[in-house]
C-alpha cells in the first residue's frame, strides 16, 4: 500500500471513531435530560432542610417491612 492510501484510510477511521463517540454522547445527554424531567427532584424548604418527595407513610411501611424481615431471619 502506498502512504497516501494508508493516510486516507487512517483519516476515515478517525472520522468514524470520532463520529461514533459524538453520537453516543449526544444520545447520553438526551437520555439524561429526559430522565431528569421525569424523576422528581428533592425540594428544599425555606429553613434549608431537604424535603423528600417520598410520603412519610411509605417510609414507615418500608421500615416496618425491613424490621419484620430482619426479625424473621
Amino acid at each position: 500500500m502506498e502512504i497516501e492510501q494508508l493516510l486516507m484510510q487512517s483519516l476515515q477511521l478517525l472520522g468514524l471513531g470520532m463520529g461514533a463517540v459524538f453520537v453516543i454522547l449526544v444520545l447520553l445527554i438526551a437520555i439524561i435530560s429526559i430522565v431528569s424531567k421525569i424523576v422528581p427532584e428533592e425540594v428544599t424548604t425555606p429553613s434549608g432542610m431537604i424535603q423528600s418527595s417520598v410520603d412519610n407513610n411509605h417510609i414507615v411501611a418500608i421500615s416496618a417491612a425491613i424490621h419484620q424481615y430482619r426479625k424473621n431471619r
